[in-house]
């Protein structure tokens, strides 16, 4: 099977702190990588670098076979791509943040379609019913006319969710989605999430929920330091850890 996504050496820095350490790894079609590690450890930087959101120094991310974000110039030096190239490339990978960024004067209908009418020039009506079959599949197809200070913060993270999906990305990118969340709205965001792992939708997702990590991902990734210490099977990862810092880590979340 072909992945999807290949990073290769990937080396990110802010000054002279080091925060991706040579990170490899491969995403296939289907796959549910939950990536998990302290605060710290490299992983939402990780996801800002796939989405193009931050440049990095070294190494290489491909999507579908294409390089992302730069090109190699005569002499071997990188060039940043200019910003409609990247445009394009980003507009087959979307991104869920902590925080919902959702239009406050839009609706929760009106969120979902701004980027199907705006960035893919689909016909109104078109888009409309796009956006529609999302937000019935995350379970607010009742509230597709409340704005979002109508809404709860797991709705408005659903909302956040069916707006990423409707652009239908090669990969859809989770970065702590239930961090800003109170305990009792977590749940029904994890199990929107659920249901398009069962789907079959091909996720990356930063996580500090380690249950539902294990019960979800079909690969888990322990990031410690901007490295990749181990990855593998959930089962593996948390039922046999090879290494002292992920048995320390894994001891330390469960009390």
């Amino acid at each position: 099977m072909t992945p999807i996504l290949t990073i290769e050496g990937l080396t990110k820095s802010f000054g002279s702190n080091r925060i991706l350490r040579g990170v490899d790894f491969e995403v296939f079609p289907s796959d549910v990588v939950a990536i998990i590690g302290a605060s710290g450890s490299g992983k939402t930087t990780l996801l800002r670098c796939i989405d193009l959101l931050e440049e990095f120094e070294a190494g290489e991310i491909r999507l579908d076979g294409e390089e992302l974000g730069y090109r190699t110039a005569p002499g071997g030096r990188r060039v940043r791509l200019p910003g409609r190239q990247l445009a394009r490339q980003r507009a087959k990978i979307a991104m869920v943040f902590q925080s919902y960024n959702l239009f406050p004067h839009l609706t929760a209908l009106g969120n979902v379609m701004i980027g199907l009418t705006r960035v893919q020039h689909r016909p109104k009506a078109e888009a409309r019913a796009i956006a529609e079959t999302w937000l019935d599949r995350v379970g607010l197809a009742e509230r597709r006319n409340h704005h979002p200070s109508a809404l709860s913060g797991g709705q408005q993270q659903r909302v956040a969710i069916a707006r990423a999906l409707a652009m239908e990305p090669r990969l859809l990118l989770l970065d702590e989605v239930t961090s800003a969340l109170d305990p009792e709205l977590v749940q029904e965001v994890l199990l929107t999430i659920r249901r398009l792992a069962e789907a079959g939708t091909t996720m990356l997702i930063v996580t500090h929920e380690m249950r539902f990590a294990r019960q979800v991902s079909t690969r888990t990734v322990f990031m410690d330091q901007g490295a990749i210490v181990e990855q593998g099977p959930p089962e593996a990862i948390f039922g046999a850890p090879k290494t002292r810092r992920l048995a320390e880590f894994l001891t330390n979340v469960s009390h």
